[in-house]
């Protein structure tokens, strides 16, 4: 029996293969967002790392049971549009299709009950219980939410910094750090770069930086963007945390880099969260999400071969290989 998981994301595809003799391997390839590359060349994709890994092991498709981990799944259409695929393109005996962030928390807690914080150029939050009930909220894009993402964090300060230099609001050194940024000759030449050569969310989210070196420094209104920041993530938290009836000290992992801001976040956050009498841990995450996609793989069809001590040697691997 060989078991796979496979986080497959907007830049690459990781997939993680297990056998019952313990053997390991990983492999890596391009995206399998179908949205972003199309379905062919996404399940095209998935095969190519699943190949790669089986290849280390010496085993062959179709695996025992995969579970798939994708970016882009966000309707009950994406869903059956990549189940069929995936069913098709026979790569596993019994294949297991989720979102993401279904996989993130997997790995976060080790398939344990708890809740994941993806706080990076978007927002989501997603929790799980001892039932195995899944809740998520956020993720709703940087025109619908993405509350408390670096691209908010980004635009935040855009606005701020255009703000002081109309004197609508207060000083911020945040204006000449723009300034720098986008290569302004004057402030007013910032419609010509935002409007007509356009600007990607992506450049918009690495403003979030340069918010965090300001708001070292002392900048108030740096300081004042960090802190709604963290009280946008905490409402992410607690409606987990209620929806799914917690009572108890949950474990909260905090994924992406937003929270490199380190205390300038984290001071804020968990004054917000005790506010609101929301008990929790704040950890790191303690497996990568394709390790999540693989616990969900044997937890689903083997359960007994689910041992702490495979979960450790394949997070050695995918470690040494790809950090």
């Amino acid at each position: 029996m060989i078991w796979a998981g496979v986080d497959g994301g907007a830049t690459k595809t990781l997939a993680i293969v297990v056998s019952e003799k313990k053997e390991i391997g990983v492999g890596i390839s391009g995206p399998s967002n179908y949205h972003d590359i199309g379905l062919e060349k996404a399940i095209a994709n998935i095969r190519e790392a699943l190949e790669q890994a089986l290849s280390q092991i010496g085993g062959n498709l179709p695996v025992t049971s995969a579970c798939y981990g994708l970016a882009g799944l966000d309707s009950s259409k994406d869903f059956e549009v990549i189940e069929k695929a995936v069913g098709e393109a026979e790569l596993a005996n019994k294949n297991f299709v989720v979102h993401d962030s279904v996989i993130a928390i997997y790995g976060a807690t080790g398939g344990n009950k708890g809740i994941i914080v993806i706080a990076g150029t978007g927002s989501v939050a997603a929790g799980l219980d001892d039932e195995g009930n899944y809740v998520r909220v956020g993720g709703w894009g940087p025109l619908l939410g993405d509350e408390g993402s670096a691209y908010m964090i980004g635009k935040e300060a855009l606005a701020y910094a255009l703000k002081a230099y109309d004197g609508r609001g207060e000083k911020t050194s945040l204006l000449n750090r723009v300034i720098e940024k986008f290569n302004l000759k004057q402030v007013e030449d910032i419609i010509d770069v935002f409007y007509r050569k356009g600007v990607s969310v992506t450049e918009v989210a690495s403003l979030a930086k340069i918010v965090s070196e300001e708001a070292l420094k002392g900048d108030r209104v740096a300081k004042m963007i960090l802190e709604k920041a963290a009280k946008e993530i905490g409402l992410h938290i607690v409606a987990v945390y209620r929806r799914l009836g917690f009572r108890e000290k949950i474990d909260v992992a905090l994924i992406g880099g937003v929270f490199k801001a380190g205390d300038l976040i984290l001071s804020p956050l968990k004054k917000y969260l005790e506010e609101k009498s929301i008990e929790v841990n704040l950890i790191k995450p303690r497996y990568p999400p394709a390790i999540g996609a693989l616990i969900i793989a044997i937890k689903k069809t083997s359960p007994e071969y689910l041992k702490t001590e495979i979960l450790e040697k394949a997070k050695n691997v995918v470690e040494r290989y790809y950090g």
